[in-house]
């Protein structure tokens, strides 16, 4: 079974990039074997997490990043957390900024180092 991940890359370089604001997202999805394509997800402004957790009113809000299984930022909220979770999405928090096949190469082999989001004020 594939799983999907979104890389924030706020730079389309980088792994680097607040959830929330971050337009541009590198999509990697990986097979049981470790093989993995990659795109570059380019959202517009009614497309980003912020966007939807925070102004659409509809009664079920989507997102394409609601597909994912990981979203990989390098800052998040843990409200953001919370609702990226009853998405079923997990948000892995990364101290530092990297190459984004470098970051999924660490989480195919269980080495990326992930750290607990903070609460914060918008």
């Amino acid at each position: 079974m594939n799983i999907k991940v979104a890389v924030a890359s706020r730079n389309k370089k980088n792994a680097v990039g607040h959830a929330g604001t971050c337009q541009s997202y590198f999509i990697y999805e990986i097979d049981s074997e470790g093989k993995y394509s990659k795109e570059l997800k380019e959202l517009s402004e009614d497309e980003t997490l912020r966007f939807t957790f925070h102004n659409d009113t509809s009664p079920n809000p989507k997102n394409y990043l609601f597909d994912m299984k990981f979203i990989i930022v390098t800052k998040i909220g843990l409200g953001g957390v919370m609702k990226l979770a009853k998405q079923n999405v997990q948000a892995l928090i990364i101290d530092r900024t990297e190459n984004p096949d470098e970051v999924i190469d660490n989480l195919i082999a269980g080495t990326l180092v992930v750290y607990e989001a903070q609460p914060h004020k918008h």
